[in-house]
């Protein structure tokens, strides 16, 4: 700077900076349903945006800005005066089941610039910048340091459908789930745990297969001969 920067003489404040108003136009888009929507209705009139008689306008107030995103009035006149940085964030969540028109964004505000009371390096947001003229054949260069506000807007949402075979794949994925979850159970209880033999003998009985084999063959041929003999009896007795 020639000449130096005057730095004890603050800067001037317009009048009249509240009742500022901005508009907000966005527009968004989710690709996989093909559905398209902006954040304004189709025959919009003039108006001022209020959260609860007035959500769908969406033209603010810089006082409602700045009250959304600095509680402390101080800082509000500073920001006013030095400038500061807000992010105006729009958030969708959209259930495209229904209408897309019923889908309406969120509007949150947070400032992003270092509070003036924390004393940063660098306070408040400005910027610099040059105008030429000549005059009677002279040049001659301004440098100006402006101090403003700056506001960034950004976008972020969601949006689902309903869908048949998603939600046979999610139920497919549960069951699953579940059979996996009985096994590991088994194998923990039945194998690694400190009373597996224990558990295994409550779940579980021992069959000697050999002895049981035999057994059912005695059986077997027992009824057999109580078979033939209930035959031989009911067998009428005929004179030769």
């Amino acid at each position: 700077w020639c000449p130096p920067e005057d730095t004890e003489s603050p800067p001037m404040l317009v009048q009249g900076v509240l009742n500022f108003t901005l508009f907000i136009k966005t527009f968004i888009e989710f690709p996989l349903f093909g559905v398209k929507n902006k954040n304004m209705v189709d025959n919009l009139k003039p108006c001022i945006f209020d959260p609860i008689y007035n959500k769908d306008c969406p033209i603010f107030t810089i006082d409602y800005i700045l009250n959304q995103a600095e509680d402390d009035s101080t800082e509000r006149d500073l920001m006013l005066r030095y400038g500061g940085v807000v992010n105006i964030k729009l958030h969708w969540d959209c259930n495209l089941d229904r209408s897309v028109k019923l889908c309406k964004p969120e509007y949150t505000f947070t400032r992003l610039d270092a509070p003036f009371r924390e004393k940063p390096f660098s306070i408040g947001y400005n910027f610099r910048y040059t105008s030429t003229w000549k005059q009677n054949e002279e040049d001659f260069r301004t440098l100006t340091k402006a101090y403003g506000l700056r506001f960034i807007i950004s976008t972020s949402g969601n949006a689902g459908k309903f869908n048949f075979i998603t939600l046979t794949l999610n139920i497919g994925s549960l069951i699953g789930i579940f059979g996996i979850a009985t096994f590991v159970c088994d194998v923990i209880i039945f194998r690694l745990s400190k009373r597996a033999g224990v558990n295994r003998n409550f779940v579980f009985e021992k069959v000697h297969w050999k002895k049981g084999f035999n057994a059912t063959l005695d059986q077997s041929k027992l009824r057999i001969e109580r078979n033939e003999d209930q035959l031989l009896n009911d067998v009428p007795n005929v004179d030769k």
